[in-house]
């Protein structure tokens, strides 16, 4: 399929591999500003500019903007629409690949802002943690389905793994609905604008280790339809055992793992221990 970028002078083919669905809608890109709020005293990171729309209004804002590229095409087209534009910096890589080390032990008040690439979204959210102690904020467009398992508030069926991955390290909050028909290629399904703010005082951390807050995670939701009693049986507890540690944090006796909160899961493993 072809597009024209916003300028009308480039054509180019999209690249179904690279999961390219282009966003080019003024009144999405004021909504995405009036969340991130980007000035001047911020460096950016955007994975996947595509043809540069949200890329140009990010350079004219933030003081450094980092945009990653992999298609060489829209790496020539990018590297000719910004050429005159000295606080960006295109990165001709797989942001998987980059080590960001390189950007962010030389710059300070650093988010993300980016339409990404939908099929990799669970690794990339993962990578961006790892770099928790140097980036602040994250703002992403994703799938809608996955923005609200990733910001879903307990009890809710749609909390799972990923949730947790993510709040146990910061605060994630859906922010908008972006119809499907925004986009070109228009996708299947429709997105949203997801928010998520770094923890720097490593609030959940700082009560378990992070090693071992997920081993009892991954153990709860071995089997979702499953009630805790019986999920726990793969760390050694019997049902007597569980049963009284949610009966001690407030939980009915078939709790499932969707019904907690990451600090109502810290209570609960401490209980659990103490039943040892």
């Amino acid at each position: 399929m072809k597009i024209l970028n916003n300028t009308g002078e480039k054509n180019y083919r999209t690249k179904k591999k690279y999961g390219q669905n282009f966003l080019e809608n003024k009144v999405i890109l004021e909504e995405i500003f009036s969340y991130a709020d980007i000035n001047k005293t911020d460096t950016v990171i955007e994975i996947g500019p595509g043809l540069g729309f949200l890329t140009e209004s990010l350079a004219e804002k933030a003081g450094q903007v980092y945009a990653f590229e992999i298609d060489d095409d829209l790496v020539k087209i990018l590297s000719e629409k910004f050429s005159k534009v000295e606080n960006l910096k295109i990165i001709h890589t797989d942001f998987m690949d980059y080590d960001l080390s390189e950007i962010v032990e030389k710059e300070k008040n650093i988010k993300v802002v980016a339409n990404i690439p939908y099929y990799i979204t669970s690794p990339i959210v993962g990578k961006l943690i790892k770099y928790r102690d140097s980036i602040d904020e994250i703002y992403i467009m994703v799938q809608k389905e996955v923005a609200e398992r990733i910001s879903a508030v307990s009890p809710s069926s749609d909390i799972s793994l990923l949730t947790h991955a993510v709040q146990f390290f910061g605060n994630a909050e859906y922010l908008f609905t972006v119809k499907k028909e925004l986009f070109n290629p228009v996708p299947k399904v429709d997105s949203a604008f997801l928010g998520i703010k770094l923890y720097k005082d490593r609030e959940y951390e700082k009560q378990i280790d992070e090693a071992e807050y997920f081993k009892y995670l991954k153990a709860a939701f071995s089997n979702k339809r499953k009630s805790l009693g019986n999920n726990m049986k793969n760390l050694g507890y019997d049902k007597q055992q569980t049963g009284s540690a949610l009966e001690k944090t407030g939980k009915k006796p078939l709790a499932r793992a969707e019904e907690f909160s990451v600090q109502e899961f810290i209570d609960f493993i401490n209980a659990l221990k103490d039943e040892k």
